[in-house]
């Protein structure tokens, strides 16, 4: 069911998006975070449409953006540089770091637990909920398109349906890898190098809660300017922290989600600036030899 509620609400305001179109004369429109606008496929057709065709046409167009993006996502490891090497490497040598100082950092936090402290952490674990999360992009949403013919409620309506898909895509990515990892949580007491593998779903690496809410910071920081970022990146470090508070999460699992939800954010927020970037690329195998191997190759049109 929960599920079921997610796919609902992604599909309404896909139709929210796809129904905010800025026509182009005979240009293909175009959906990114700076215009606000919806890609079609194809031409702009002229022929009139039905009520009920217009909206499974528009959720189709809604549906293909959001296929790209994954595309563009699922595809970042290939074009990676080699700053960006440098720095996914240091993230990874700072997460495996953290896992050999778990134990005492979340012995630190747990000899340190007040009640005003655990108050404050519950509150923020709240406000890092998915369903929390989730309730705030679409009220958000609901918001900017109310006023949509301002540029502060169209912004506002841009921005919150890019954290919405941020948020949808990290949702899966971390209960994915939760499930592959299945690191045992601090409070089943197993110590921080118990791993069960394709056992359970609720499991500790990466935090989900720190990964949904770096994934919204990251969006609003790259669309508004300070104090957005410094309040957006503030409140998803305080909410992080919190869970290795209450015992839910090592201090690796926290920055692991952090990593995962700030690349998305950055990703997808640079992906909806830049629309046009994978169109007219492909990425084939490549066979150079019958004993070389096999590889990829991208092809693009230019």
């Amino acid at each position: 069911m929960r599920f079921f509620k997610i796919r609902l609400v992604a599909a309404t305001v896909s139709w929210l998006y796809a129904s905010h179109v800025h026509a182009d004369g005979l240009e293909n429109d175009c959906w990114c975070i700076e215009c606000g606008c919806v890609r079609s496929l194809g031409p702009t057709s002229t022929q009139t449409t039905t009520g009920l065709d217009r909206v499974v046409n528009e959720l189709g167009t809604a549906g293909q953006e959001v296929v790209s993006d994954a595309k563009y996502l699922l595809t970042s490891p290939l074009r990676i540089d080699g700053k960006s090497a440098l720095i996914v490497g240091g993230v990874a040598a700072t997460i495996g770091g953290l896992m050999a100082g778990d134990r005492s950092i979340q012995r630190a936090f747990q000899e340190s637990r007040t009640t005003a402290t655990n108050d404050l952490a519950r509150t923020l674990e709240t406000i890092g909920f998915a369903r929390t999360v989730l309730g705030a992009n679409v009220a958000l949403i609901g918001a900017g398109w109310l006023f949509r013919e301002h540029e502060a409620g169209n912004r506002l309506m841009r921005t919150a349906l890019v954290s919405l898909e941020s948020q949808l895509f990290v949702e899966g990515i971390v209960g994915v890898t939760k499930f592959g990892v299945g690191r045992a949580r601090p409070t089943a007491e197993e110590g921080v190098h118990s791993f069960s593998p394709f056992d359970s779903f609720d499991t500790s690496f990466p935090s989900s809660h720190a990964a949904r809410s770096f994934a919204v910071a990251a969006v609003f920081a790259e669309s508004y300017p300070q104090p957005v970022p410094f309040l957006a990146y503030t409140t998803a470090t305080l909410i992080a922290l919190s869970r290795i508070q209450l015992n839910e999460h090592f201090a690796s699992d926290v920055l692991a989600g952090a990593a995962l939800g700030f690349f998305v954010g950055k990703a997808l927020s640079w992906r909806h600036k830049n629309p046009d970037f994978l169109h007219g690329m492909n990425i084939v195998p490549f066979v150079p030899t019958a004993s070389s191997g096999l590889g990829l190759t991208v092809q693009g049109r230019f």
